[in-house]
């Protein structure tokens, strides 16, 4: 039950000076009571970086450079979704056509787990949801590797493993971009399409008009 679940999610920036400036580490728990031990009881994690790739362009970093020093992970998703014009995604307009806008950061997943008994309860889906309301993912690109850890070290993972991962990312809008890589669009996520439809139904600024002075 969902209910019975409490979330906590921590952010740090990066242990290395250089990189703390643009990359924030995140890591999120989903812990039930263990009645049976009376202690709590993790169930799922999530664990990633968000990397400010608008800062490091205006600071004149390399955002290969910058990709390429976070994570060997992060580096080999780069080098195989990314080309020469770095970081983009396409937008849906508003006539049906598809536009290329660049992103202007990177939420990468290194992992995501659910003990096994508490598979199909959606802990998943709202660890992933909880990202979105934390970190500033809005023009970002959320990227993950759907390949499922193996039970023990060097032992293959069962192709059905595989391909439930698969779906399950898929149901959350995820698509394939190469290798095991998939990724989605931030803008496409709950919290941000409601943000964004705020931003659209505001009314204009109206004019800035001189302050009145307080009276004494």
């Amino acid at each position: 039950c969902m209910a019975d679940l409490e979330f906590e999610f921590s952010l740090k920036p990066d242990s290395d000076p250089v990189l703390a400036r643009y990359v924030v580490q995140f890591k999120g728990k989903a812990i039930v009571w263990d009645d049976a031990n009376s202690t709590d009881r993790v169930v799922g994690e999530i664990h990633g970086h968000k990397l400010d790739l608008a800062a490091a362009i205006v600071d004149g970093v390399e955002q290969e450079l910058l990709l390429d020093s976070v994570c060997p992970e992060i580096s080999e998703f780069s080098h195989t979704a990314f080309g020469d014009g770095g970081c983009h995604y396409l937008q849906e307009m508003a006539d049906g056509s598809q536009e290329k806008q660049q992103c202007s950061g990177l939420v990468y997943i290194n992992e995501i787990s659910v003990e096994p008994d508490y598979r199909g309860r959606q802990i998943g889906t709202e660890l992933m949801s909880k990202i979105g309301q934390l970190v500033d993912v809005e023009d970002s690109i959320i990227a993950l590797k759907a390949f499922p850890l193996s039970e023990e070290y060097g032992q293959k993972v069962p192709d059905e493993s595989v391909e439930r991962v698969k779906r399950f990312y898929e149901r959350l809008g995820f698509t394939h971009i190469g290798g095991e890589f998939m990724v989605k669009q931030a803008n496409l996520c709950d919290s941000i399409k409601k943000r964004l439809a705020w931003k659209k139904n505001q009314p204009q600024a109206r004019a800035a008009t001189p302050l009145q002075k307080l009276p004494n």
